[in-house]
């Protein structure tokens, strides 16, 4: 059996490399900081589910810095952004979306969901819990999972979707679902984490690493090369006539059985439409309009700059709040069991 003996110069050489990858990372830090505008800096709000592919983590709190504003995240036990539903004799009201009913750019307490319990509570202490299950970054698949699985867990009387433009590529990208050649839904096998959750798992772990400008540049730079691998740059009209139908039949799709879930349990429903325009609005109010299901429309960013901030283009404060009286207004005149 051969030994290798490490010698002094071995150690005092690992010793520099360290030294020097220390002082590199901290200059490159240093470089990020004054030199580039970094969109996002915090952990991330997720972790790999074997089912859903992610969720929010549980039990979680952090802040998210980038150039407009500061916010602060914090989710409960059950992976929801907002504190934790208490027992009550009225049906809960279950908000379903993506990073807008998350409440991606404002405090805990300013989402619209928070801001709907809030006045139901100053109605009535014992109101209608509010359960917010938006998750930022997703399509609508999730959807019918998480309401086949845990949808009955929460009672709900309503359950309100939200709805946003990118969530059409969104459904196509995560293949959570996809259309049989028959046009028929059906889901798809998991994949297995990849190197992404590795890589994140690495990251948190070592303490403050997670809030490195240099961290989040890196991030950055992948999100940015990943999304244009995603997105459709054919010069061919076909081609994108194709995938733009092939999307908006998705989506009607997972919603067809998001329907017939919520009907078979008696969920009342309502949509909440972000940022969709055009043919792609039309044929959501006439499929909402056949089911008998109510919907409010946001204005776009367009129309009210006011609501959104303006590089990010999530919502403001006053853009939840804009929305939460929507909602609040239009749950006026349904069941008082809410």
């Amino acid at each position: 059996m051969v030994r290798i003996r490490l010698t002094r110069p071995f150690w005092e050489n690992l010793s520099l490399s360290l030294i020097a990858l220390i002082v590199s990372l901290g200059i490159g830090e240093l470089i990020v900081r004054c030199c580039v505008s970094v969109r996002n800096v915090g952990p991330a709000f997720t972790v790999y589910h074997p089912l859903y592919g992610k969720m929010l983590k549980k039990s979680f709190s952090c802040q998210r810095i980038t150039p407009e504003f500061t916010m602060k995240l914090t989710t409960n036990s059950d992976g929801f952004r907002g504190q934790a539903p208490e027992p009550s004799s009225h049906r809960s009201i279950l908000f379903l979306g993506d990073s807008f009913t998350m409440g991606y750019g404002v405090n805990d307490g300013e989402e619209f969901p928070a801001l709907v319990r809030k006045a139901l509570n100053e109605r009535s202490p014992d109101s209608a819990p509010v359960i917010n299950a938006g998750i930022g970054d997703n399509g609508n698949g999730r959807w019918v999972k998480f309401l086949r699985v845990e949808g009955k867990k929460y009672n709900p009387g309503l359950v309100v979707l939200q709805i946003h433009d990118n969530d059409f590529r969104d459904n196509i990208r995560e293949q959570l679902f996809e259309l049989s050649p028959e046009g028929k839904l059906r889901e798809r096998p998991l994949p297995s984490p990849g190197a992404r959750w590795s890589i994140q798992s690495v990251v948190e772990n070592v303490p403050g690493l997670a809030y490195s400008y240099l961290i989040g540049f890196v991030r950055q730079i992948y999100w940015d090369r990943y999304s244009r691998r995603s997105d459709y740059d054919s010069d061919n009209r076909h081609i994108n006539q194709y995938r733009t139908m092939l999307e908006d039949h998705l989506l009607i799709s997972i919603l067809e059985e998001v329907m017939t879930i919520c009907k078979r349990e008696r969920w009342e429903i309502l949509a909440v439409v972000v940022d969709i325009s055009g043919n792609r609005l039309t044929e959501l109010k006439k499929f909402f309009l056949a089911r008998n299901v109510s919907m409010i429309v946001i204005p776009a960013k367009k129309e009210r700059p006011d609501l959104y901030y303006k590089v990010d283009g999530h919502w403001n404060a006053l853009g939840h709040r804009f929305t939460a009286d929507r909602i609040i207004e239009h749950l006026k005149g349904l069941s008082p069991n809410l």
